[in-house]
């Protein structure tokens, strides 16, 4: 459900803009008052581009619009004059004294959104980032005060169930039962907004099943949440009621799942395996996931539900993969740093076939190297994407991690091409840069594979992470190693 404009910078353009954004937030979920906030705060910033940034000359502004169930964030782009908004503060008393609003437009842009970022990109031009987040109602918000989740639990000795797609009007229904079954301990916080997870499923963001009882009653919940960058799937989101667990319904639901995906036309699915326990690495190898990636972030301290002695301060999952089309096939050459490693990771998957594959050509790079930056501000990490490599490489990739200093990070990653000549010498830059591996991505990026690097702004105990197939545990012991390497490295320095 994203929307991207391309626009030449005039002052004819900005109130169209401003009345497509507020129809599109207004479309997306978010209420009258929100979606005026952020027109409001687009508005703002497109008119000082237009004045300051192309005086004298021809320029074009790009706006991509992004959904998510927890926000919507609007980015906008120019290459317009240099500019530095420290320089350009807003001074209250010079506003009423000397008429001087310099600055004012950034500070309303500020008021208006929950999260509000310049990004200076050198020669990559200015980025300006608008977040604002859903105000929709937790679901003890709407339920009465006495109300005693516990009466929804059928007896024990209930067994017949029914499976079926979920719609946007069991969104509350999805609710109860992530509070019921996990308290506030689930890690997804969009669940407890029945608003949310309805807009979702009604923009055919995530889809999924669920289980009722014969009386109608929820008791299991599972989720596939759609990739906006490429025909692939996250399954996520599963939930059984306590007294109905051990009874097969996740095994069920992971079959509709499955199947729904391949009707859909997916070419693969996804699962992010918490490393703190094997369970959900096991039931992923069940279904014929195979891992490919460790990846490593921080986020708070978590507890979950049933495993109160086990405290989260760091978060690490294996990515296993399910491949749902004949046609994916491994690149012919691969990284020369890990070709040995990534030969395992695609031998797991019987389908392989090298016969038809091309590896695209070595000729000249093109001068432009096309990356983007994506935020997710609850978990306080961030992804570099690139899309192709370019004889801009290493200043447009300095000057994007330069511009991430801004952000108070706890962990950043980068996507690279993996069927590209030049990635050996991305590689090779990025070690020296203070990244490692995490590993492969399979159809991440427009159905084309991608190796990620990671790097963390905090120490990992490697001790914590548990996997359970082989080559997760081999892909664990490379990223160690380089880690280790690095600190090393870094204290030597």
């Amino acid at each position: 459900m994203e929307a991207h404009l391309l626009l030449e910078s005039k002052l004819e353009m900005i109130g169209t803009v401003t009345d497509f954004t507020y129809k599109w937030c207004v479309n997306m979920g978010f209420d009258e008052h929100s979606a005026a906030r952020m027109a409001l705060s687009v508005d703002e910033i497109l008119t000082d581009i237009v004045l300051y940034a192309f005086k004298d000359e021809k320029g074009y502004v790009e706006i991509w619009y992004q959904y998510t169930p927890s926000e919507i964030e609007i980015i906008i782009q120019e290459k317009g004059e240099p500019f530095d908004p420290e320089r350009h503060t807003y001074n209250r008393e010079k506003a009423l004294i000397e008429g001087d609003f310099k600055g004012a437009s950034l500070e309303t842009v500020q008021k208006m959104t929950d999260h509000f970022l310049f990004l200076n990109r050198g020669k990559d031009g200015k980025e300006y980032r608008l977040v604002q987040k859903y105000s929709f109602p937790h679901i003890l918000d709407l339920v009465p005060n006495e109300y005693d989740f516990e009466k929804d639990e059928d007896p024990e000795s209930e067994h017949n169930y029914l499976v079926t797609p979920i719609t946007s009007e069991d969104a509350e229904d999805i609710a109860k039962l992530i509070y019921r079954s996990y308290s506030y301990s689930y890690p997804k916080e969009d669940l407890y907004f029945p608003r949310r997870l309805e807009t979702a499923i009604y923009n055919e963001y995530k889809y999924g099943t669920i289980v009722r009882t014969q009386s109608g009653r929820p008791v299991g919940y599972f989720a596939v949440v759609k990739s906006t960058d490429s025909m692939i799937g996250e399954v996520t989101e599963a939930v059984v009621s306590p007294r109905h667990r051990n009874r097969g319904l996740m095994k069920k639901m992971m079959l509709h799942l499955i199947e729904m995906s391949r009707s859909g036309g997916l070419s693969g699915l996804f699962g992010m395996a918490m490393t703190n326990h094997l369970f959900s690495q096991k039931v992923n190898s069940r279904y014929g996931f195979k891992s490919t990636a460790l990846i490593i972030s921080k986020t708070g301290k978590r507890t979950l539900k049933g495993m109160e002695k086990s405290h989260l301060d760091m978060v690490s999952v294996i990515l296993d993969f399910l491949p749902l089309t004949k046609q994916w096939q491994r690149p012919p050459c691969l990284p020369k740093d890990y070709a040995e490693l990534f030969s395992e990771i695609y031998n797991q998957f019987e389908e392989q076939d090298e016969s038809s594959v091309k590896q695209k050509p070595a000729g000249s790079k093109s001068e432009k190297t096309d990356m983007n930056l994506s935020i997710n501000y609850e978990s306080q990490s961030a992804l570099i994407t690139v899309k192709t490599y370019g004889s801009t490489f290493v200043g447009s990739c300095m000057r994007m991690l330069k511009s991430t200093e801004e952000l108070t990070l706890t962990s950043l990653y980068i996507d690279l091409p993996l069927d590209d000549p030049y990635i050996d010498s991305a590689i090779t830059w990025l070690k020296d840069h203070g990244f490692i591996l995490a590993g492969l991505v399979p159809f991440f990026h427009q159905e084309e594979d991608y190796l990620r690097m990671q790097r963390f702004f905090k120490d990992v105990n490697f001790n914590e992470i548990q996997t359970y197939s082989e080559v997760a545990g081999k892909l664990k012991k490379v990223i160690q190693d380089e880690y280790n390497e690095l600190q090393k490295n870094q204290s030597e320095a």
